[in-house]
C-alpha cells in the first residue's frame, strides 16, 4: 500500500506549501496530494480552497490574483509557527519532485469554479517536467477527469467521491477508462472494494489519519492511503 501525503505533511506543516511537501519526503512517503488552481493570469497554483483567507488570511478568491502576487502571500494560518511558507506555483513544486520517486496524485479543483482549460495547462506542465508517468489525476469534477483523459490517455487518473455513498463506481470508472476510485474513507464498505477489485480498479482512500482507519486499509488490502500523518500510516505498515 502507498501512503501519500494529504496536502503534504499538513498533519504538523502548513498544508499545500513546499516546507509540508518536503517534511513528506523526509518521513520517505510514497506520494503527495495536492490541489490546483488557476491564477487571474492562467498560471496553476497549489492551494486547497478557492478563498484564501482560511490558510492565509487574505481576502478574495485565487482568480483575483495574478501568479506573482499569490505567491508572495504566506500561507501558515493553519500552523503560525511555521513562518515564510507561501502559495507555491505548481512549477516550483514539479522542480523539487521530478528527480524524486514519488507520485503526486494531482487534484484539479474545479469543484466551484472552471478554469478555462486547466486540465490542458497541467498537462502542458506535466510534459514541461517529464513527471507524466509519476501522477494520478484525480477531481470531484468528473467531467474534468474525463477531459482530462482524453486529453492524455497514457496518465493515471482517479474518480474522487466524499459524504454520498454511490454503488458501483467502479464499473463506471471501468467504462470511462478510470484506473482509480478515491473514496472519503467514511463512504466506502466491503461491497465497494469487492467491486472494485472485481473490475480492476485500484483504491485509493482519504483522508485517512488514525490507526484504526489504516487497519481498515490493510484489511481491503487497498493501494493507497491519504492522510494528513504520513509518518502514522507509515507505522502501520511496520515501515517507520
Amino acid at each position: 500500500m502507498k501512503v501519500f501525503a494529504h496536502r503534504g505533511f499538513s498533519g504538523k506543516y502548513p498544508e499545500n506549501t513546499m516546507l509540508a511537501f518536503e517534511k513528506a519526503v523526509e518521513v520517505k512517503a510514497d506520494g503527495i496530494e495536492l490541489d490546483v488552481h488557476c491564477t487571474k493570469d492562467g498560471k496553476l497554483v497549489i492551494i486547497h480552497d478557492e478563498k484564501l483567507e482560511r490558510t492565509s488570511g487574505k481576502p478574495g478568491v485565487v482568480s483575483d490574483y495574478t501568479l506573482s502576487e499569490i505567491t508572495a502571500i504566506e500561507a501558515n494560518l493553519t500552523h503560525p509557527e511555521c513562518h515564510g511558507t507561501t502559495i507555491p506555483s505548481f512549477d516550483e513544486y514539479c522542480s523539487y519532485i521530478r528527480d524524486k520517486e514519488m507520485v503526486t496524485n494531482v487534484e484539479i479543483k474545479t469543484n466551484l469554479y472552471y478554469y478555462a482549460d486547466i486540465e490542458g495547462k497541467l498537462l502542458q506542465a506535466l510534459k514541461h517536467w517529464n513527471i507524466e508517468d509519476k501522477v494520478i489525476i484525480s477531481s470531484f469534477n468528473w467531467l474534468s477527469v474525463a477531459r482530462f483523459k482524453k486529453l492524455a490517455p497514457h496518465i493515471t487518473c482517479g474518480l474522487l467521491l466524499e459524504r454520498q455513498h454511490m454503488i458501483d463506481v467502479a464499473v463506471l470508472a471501468k467504462e470511462m477508462g478510470i484506473e482509480y476510485y478515491h473514496p472519503d474513507i467514511g463512504i466506502i464498505d466491503d461491497e465497494d472494494v469487492a467491486c472494485c477489485k472485481k473490475n480492476g480498479i485500484g483504491i485509493n482512500c482519504w483522508t485517512v489519519n488514525t490507526s484504526e482507519q489504516m487497519k481498515k486499509l490493510i484489511a481491503w488490502d487497498a493501494d493507497g492511503a491519504i492522510g494528513n500523518f504520513p509518518d502514522m500510516a507509515l507505522k502501520a505498515l511496520s515501515r517507520a
